[in-house]
């Protein structure tokens, strides 16, 4: 029954189970009978005091929630104080440290200049020069890139002007061939022409001849000779990222300074990296924004320029109109090109030119011809007749003046009639090869459209060379 006591004293049965006799000696210990009653609340304490397990549960997760708030509220801080750190303290004392004007000059002066560049002598150089002007409310951009080595040069250069679109032109140069490209919107072209060689190196040529700003790639430069002459020049160096606030960490010297052909003085800016490179340069006024950068880096042909074509030679003759009995015009080579005398295959010619505006071309009609290698062997004789059915005696020469056995520059065609009024006055005097008469070509943006005719109108002149 409940309420025994086991024989040893040391148990008590409490109706269900013998548990442990805590009462010493023989005295009992009574128990409370159990019931059944599912009702049964659970003991209390002290009176009135409930046992809410649901509320100490809501009590830790309230907690919980403080601590994580807290938390995160300590992590914001913590990451506010670390960048603060890094932006104010530690960023600033990776950049460069600022230039003064000694070491300015030392380190440009081991730049590449134009001189060495121009003669293969700075090695594979590639410079990329990016163009933002705003004239009468519009914006043009423009970039140009200047590729040069010792044995070839190339020249992109592209205009965009918004919702007119943009246009570009590409010309590579080496000891073998001549090649241009144009591309806009609608269409692609790409020419070659075989040369036997250059007077001057691919790079003098391209770059002496290039309608491109390329002095801005030398600027720095011009910066620097313009301080030592002139002491009292702007001079400021500071700490700052190129090109932008993402760009690398960078000191940069600074100066206002005035650039050939420009109305107003210019901000320019320098900038170097911690090895004393030069990163690039900044260019700027009120309406004009400039990035030049350059480096050492070798390039490769462009795929375009392997494609064959029918242009002929790239030739002129100055003073070719025919308006004297003697008359001598001296050849003028695009690039200064040369280019190999070749049997029969090369012409003098005498020829009528009108220009079909509707198809935008020039239309050739040669008149009279005489092979090259004959005129160059005492002269080709040549009969021409009058309207009045009379034949008059003319006589063309071609004199190879530097003796380099090509047609080149300042090489001399003469045409000597007997008659002071020949049927080939007024008719242009030219060569000409199996492909056709010998011209120049213009290889630069091509202002085509009437969209670009009116961009160039406004600001070509902040687009091409400020050469003196």
């Amino acid at each position: 029954m409940v309420g025994e006591i086991s024989p040893d004293g040391k148990y008590v049965w409490n109706g269900t189970e013998w548990i442990p006799n805590e009462v010493k000696g023989n005295e009992q210990n009574p128990l409370t009978p159990t019931t059944d009653n599912v009702f049964q609340l659970n003991p209390q304490g002290q009176e009135g005091d409930l046992d809410w397990n649901p509320v100490e549960e809501k009590s830790r997760e309230g907690g919980k929630a403080k601590l994580f708030a807290m938390s995160v509220v300590g992590l914001l801080i913590l990451s506010a104080l670390s960048w603060a750190l890094y932006a104010f303290v530690i960023d600033s004392m990776l950049f460069p440290d600022p230039y003064s004007k000694d070491k300015f000059f030392s380190v440009v002066d081991e730049q590449p200049s134009e001189e060495d560049v121009m003669s293969g002598e700075a090695g594979s150089w590639i410079c990329n020069i990016e163009l933002k002007m705003e004239e009468d409310g519009m914006t043009i951009r423009t970039e140009f890139k200047i590729y040069a080595s010792e044995d070839n040069a190339r020249s992109y250069s592209k205009i965009s002007a918004g919702i007119f679109g943009s246009t570009s032109t590409d010309i590579w140069i080496d000891k073998y061939q001549i090649s241009w490209m144009s591309e806009d919107s609608e269409s692609f072209t790409a020419q070659t022409v075989p040369i036997s060689g250059l007077d001057s190196s691919p790079a003098n040529e391209l770059i002496a001849n290039s309608s491109a700003p390329i002095e801005m790639c030398f600027i720095h430069h011009d910066m620097a000779e313009g301080m030592k002459n002139d002491p009292g020049l702007k001079f400021s160096s500071e700490k700052e990222r190129f090109p932008d606030e993402d760009g690398v960490r960078a000191v940069n010297v600074e100066t206002k300074m005035e650039i050939p052909g420009e109305d107003e003085e210019m901000n320019i800016a320098v900038y170097f990296d911690d090895n004393d490179n030069m990163l690039g340069t900044k260019i700027s006024n009120s309406t004009f924004e400039c990035i030049v950068t350059s480096e050492l880096k070798s390039f490769s042909k462009p795929a375009w320029a392997e494609v064959d074509s029918s242009t002929p030679m790239l030739i002129d003759l100055r003073d070719n109109l025919i308006y004297d009995a003697n008359h001598s015009s001296e050849v003028i080579s695009q690039y200064n090109a040369t280019y190999p005398i070749s049997g029969n295959e090369q012409r003098i010619v005498i020829y009528e030119s009108d220009y079909d505006y509707e198809n935008d071309t020039d239309v050739d009609t040669i008149r009279y011809e005489v092979p090259l290698a004959a005129a160059m062997n005492g002269g080709a004789a040549l009969q021409v007749v009058k309207d009045s059915g009379e034949e008059v005696n003319c006589t063309i020469t071609f004199s190879d003046e530097d003796s380099d056995s090509s047609i080149s520059s300042g090489d001399i065609v003469t045409v000597s009639c007997d008659d002071d009024y020949s049927p080939v006055w007024g008719m242009v005097l030219g060569l000409a090869d199996m492909k056709g008469v010998a011209k120049q070509v213009n290889m630069e943006v091509p202002w085509i459209s009437p969209a670009f005719t009116i961009i160039a109108l406004l600001g070509a002149a902040m687009l091409v060379s400020r050469r003196e």
